[in-house]
């Protein structure tokens, strides 16, 4: 019987966890999470407690006890309770999912009450409650993006004056391209969310509690700050113990192996392979860290280990209106990764003109692929929900497909209604053309 440490509650543990259960072994699980096992897995409040009873009676829980150190001579870690006593554990394997914490302003007033993030599932319901408030009125959100613009938009359902603020130009640009994000920002501006773009925050001001944002441009009223500019790993703890490159990344091999042997790696605080270009690249993804727990569950139970094919950061979203989903690369990753890059845009109906209007909506897409035809990315949106054609884009990538492959592509038809999987076919057609041109 082998005996299994494993830290942390987000994805990576839980389908670690998860992998390692089903496959129905004797071995011994012990699982560490700094909160709540109740919150991290979201369990209802009227099932938890049953909830609990079960996954104990198959895995030893430690919940509200934060790992503070691994010692790898003796394979054992050290963990402090909620009491604030100290404890000793022996592994024979141990998987770190540990996971990453928000950046945080480094500016007058970030201290003050009022200004949040994003630490975990806990601080996501607080939020939520927060929301709900009659005492706040105005509220400034820190950062464009995915987190910043979902809570953006909480915060203006329940009737906020939200402001958001980020130095780039448009909302999403690191994840659409401007095909994209300016469509997303004037809708963004039309539901009622302010838009400050291209201004830095230079302090946050108020006596104990936060009462306004200043910016090299302006100022602006705020009962609640939300700070949502990134994160970094979670791994300060571990430098010393386990090799970390310059970004403090968890240094793991294509099994999740760490510099030190038994122990393994997966989520937040590591990289995997970016499969359009092989290297290995951090995806802040729940689905990335899910496909490495399942992965590191099988390769922990046998000696015949896979190794990891990759992820493409396929995500999706919905905001102002439009839903929208990428994968891959989009022309800031190839630039930052210097990446040659062609790429084909395309706007096209996504049904006959006769059909209702609610149907009718306008599709964006574009395709991205290399001179050599293989695709390499994707983005497409619509007020329609049209997201999951992009997971057929992801596989064609994961695959190695090229424009031929998918401009000819057996999808199904029927008259009237095929148009959201032609779209792909278009678009590929459009780009042979343009390349048989040039």
């Amino acid at each position: 019987m082998v005996k299994i440490i494993i830290v942390g509650a987000a994805h990576g543990g839980r389908e670690t966890v998860n992998g390692l259960l089903a496959a129905n072994t004797d071995n011994e699980i012990h699982w560490y999470e700094h909160g709540q096992f109740a919150t991290a897995l979201d369990w209802a409040p009227a099932d938890a407690e049953k909830e609990r009873l079960a996954l104990s009676q198959q895995v030893t829980l430690f919940d509200q006890t934060t790992v503070t150190r691994i010692t790898p001579a003796t394979h054992t870690i050290t963990a402090r309770n909620q009491r604030g006593q100290l404890q000793t554990d022996h592994y024979d394997r141990l998987v770190l999912s540990v996971g990453s914490l928000p950046i945080q302003l480094p500016i007058p007033g970030a201290e003050l009450s009022g200004v949040r993030s994003i630490q975990n599932r806990a601080s996501i319901n607080e939020l939520k409650l927060a929301a709900k408030s009659a005492a706040i009125k105005n509220v400034v959100v820190i950062g464009g993006g995915y987190i910043g613009m979902n809570f953006a938009a909480l915060f203006k359902q329940t009737g906020k004056q939200v402001t958001v603020i980020d130095v780039n130009a448009r909302p999403f640009s690191h994840n659409l391209d401007s095909e994209f994000t300016q469509i997303l920002a004037a809708a963004s501006v039309e539901n009622g969310l302010q838009l400050k773009m291209e201004e830095r925050v230079t302090a946050v001001l108020g006596s104990t509690h936060v009462t306004a944002v200043q910016t090299n441009r302006g100022q602006y009223a705020a009962d609640l700050v939300l700070v949502a500019v990134g994160n970094r790993p979670n791994t300060a703890w571990l430098r010393g113990t386990l090799a970390l490159d310059s970004e403090g990344l968890i240094e793991t091999d294509d099994y999740f192996q760490t510099s030190v042997p038994d122990i393994y790696a997966i989520g937040d605080a590591t990289k995997v392979r970016f499969t359009p270009t092989g290297t290995k690249e951090r995806i802040t993804l729940g689905s990335a860290a899910s496909h490495a727990g399942r992965l590191l569950a099988h390769n922990l139970l046998t000696d015949q280990r896979i190794v990891f094919p990759g992820v493409q950061a396929t995500s999706a979203l919905n905001a102002a209106g439009y839903y929208f989903a990428a994968t891959g690369l989009n022309t800031q990753l190839a630039v930052r990764m210097q990446q040659p890059v062609l790429a084909t845009y395309i706007a096209v109906p996504r049904l006959v003109a006769s059909a209702p209007a609610r149907l009718n909506a306008t599709v964006h897409f574009k395709l991205f692929y290399d001179k050599t035809h293989r695709i390499l990315g994707a983005q497409i949106m619509s007020t329609a929900e049209l997201t999951a054609v992009i997971n057929t884009v992801s596989l064609a990538i994961q695959m190695g497909a090229t424009l031929e492959q998918l401009a000819y592509g057996d999808f199904f038809f029927q008259p009237g209604l095929s148009q959201p999987v032609d779209v792909l076919s278009t678009a590929s057609l459009q780009a042979l053309q343009t390349l048989a041109t040039n």
